[in-house]
């Protein structure tokens, strides 16, 4: 059962053993002894749960996010001299501290509690009747409009406005709403009219209202909504059966709105109009030119003195290119695909179905969501509003996706617990391995291993 081992170790520590003193001369070498070595590497490891490393990985990409908006905002102005204490004490930090207080509190909640005892009573319900009651007062005129773009709710308090992102609480929501009804549905969810209808109505009304503004994350929900459904058991024909339709309406919306279909004719040639639809995949392919292997440093790009847009929200990971280089892209990469990499193995061994359900949406949203901005701004899809997680400014954006990885580390920590409690009844330790069943033991002694 050496698979259920919840622990990672890493290597720490190479310690050299000093060479050994020469044989007195005279003396002769015993024949059978074993040829002494000269030096020895010794291993001093440490452990993690998978829980632990999602939370170190978070908060990198936090740091990494703060890190990056600050140096994106700024650009040429007159000198701040309290610059100390604006670094720490600025709407991004605020953010940042909020996103990591929600993940604390979601970790250490039971999951299973956002259940409920039915459907209509449970959290992931009332969550996502909100957000559809949100995106449509979106398409009011308490809707605010930024960048060309209708997508927020704006509450003014005093002279402070807090802005919110609805279609950010729709899309984790709807993960939390479709892992619920696949438990509290059952087999219903493999019926037609019974199961699937139902379900896609709510998907449906999600997504619709989201691409009235926002074609990148409706696509963004829709996939991810399929992808699941099938997981819970949702027959495939039953999705086949969408596609025709799925097709007529994206025709519409891409083709018979100007502005797509601009940016999906010219992304192939974005030198074919430099200053108009090109002008972003231009100035963002030069970021990652510039940026060479190590970067022109931190703090020290020139593509955000104006020339590149967004640098701070779509576009940052090319500002990451240019400041911190290749290496820089390399690393945010790869703390990525280690949060997906836990998440993957957090669903495989959640021993229920809402856990199961739960663990793979939320990696596969913030999988799908990086892959489409880190392909937005190499230009090898065309341009979309798709935000970088956890490092593309947006308070809302921060604080929610930290919240779902905090769920997926509850995941992780109330099955291990679980576990550790049906197989040996004491509470096992963070950072140690799950127990080896007794039969398992019990049938290896036996087998003579």
């Amino acid at each position: 059962m050496a698979g259920r081992h919840n622990k990672i170790n890493w290597p720490t520590r190479i310690a050299w053993a000093k060479p050994r003193s020469r044989a007195i001369s005279g003396s002769l070498p015993d024949a059978g002894a074993a040829p002494k070595r000269c030096f020895s590497v010794a291993l001093s490891p440490i452990s993690l749960t998978l829980d632990q490393l999602m939370l170190i990985a978070t908060m990198a990409l936090l740091g990494f996010g703060l890190l990056m908006t600050q140096s994106a905002n700024a650009r040429i102005g007159r000198f701040i001299h309290d610059w100390p204490l604006r670094l720490v004490m600025n709407v991004e930090a605020i953010h940042a501290v909020l996103a990591i207080a929600l993940l604390a509190f979601l970790w250490r909640l039971d999951y299973r509690r956002l259940l409920g005892n039915s459907l209509i009573r449970s959290v992931p319900t009332v969550l996502m009747a909100a957000s559809m009651v949100f995106l449509a007062l979106v398409l009011t005129r308490l809707g605010t409009d930024i960048n060309g773009a209708k997508r927020w709710l704006l509450l003014r308090i005093g002279s402070h406005a807090l802005s919110f992102e609805p279609s950010e609480l729709a899309k984790w929501s709807l993960v939390l709403f479709i892992s619920s009804y696949a438990v509290h549905r059952g087999e219903q969810i493999r019926s037609f009219w019974k199961g699937f209808v139902p379900l896609m109505m709510v998907v449906g009304a999600t997504s619709a209202l989201i691409l009235k503004e926002d074609f990148g994350t409706a696509a963004l929900v829709a996939g991810i909504a399929a992808l699941l459904m099938l997981m819970a058991g949702c027959r495939w024909w039953h999705l086949a059966i969408l596609v025709p339709p799925v097709l007529v309406v994206l025709y519409f919306a891409v083709w018979h709105v100007p502005y797509r279909r601009e940016r999906l004719l010219i992304f192939m040639h974005p030198h074919m109009d430099p200053k108009g639809a090109g002008y972003n995949p231009i100035q963002s392919l030069l970021s990652f030119a510039s940026g060479g292997f190590w970067g022109r440093g931190l703090g020290n790009g020139i593509q955000k003195m104006g020339y590149l847009p967004e640098d701070n929200t779509d576009f940052i990971f090319s500002l990451i290119a240019e400041e911190l280089g290749f290496f820089g892209c390399i690393v945010v990469i790869l703390l990525y695909l280690t949060l997906v990499f836990s998440g993957w193995q957090v669903m495989h061994r959640s021993q229920d179905m809402f856990g199961k359900l739960l663990a793979f949406g939320c990696t596969a949203v913030i999988a799908l969501q990086a892959a489409m901005n880190i392909a937005v701004v190499t230009v090898t899809v065309p341009t979309k509003g798709i935000a970088l997680p956890l490092i593309s400014s947006g308070g809302t954006g921060w604080i929610l996706t930290a919240g779902a990885i905090g769920l997926v580390m509850s995941v992780e920590r109330i099955n291990r617990l679980k576990y550790a409690e049906n197989n040996s009844r004491q509470p096992l330790i963070a950072g140690t391995p799950w127990p080896v069943r007794q039969e398992t033991q019990d049938s290896a002694s036996r087998s003579g291993v």
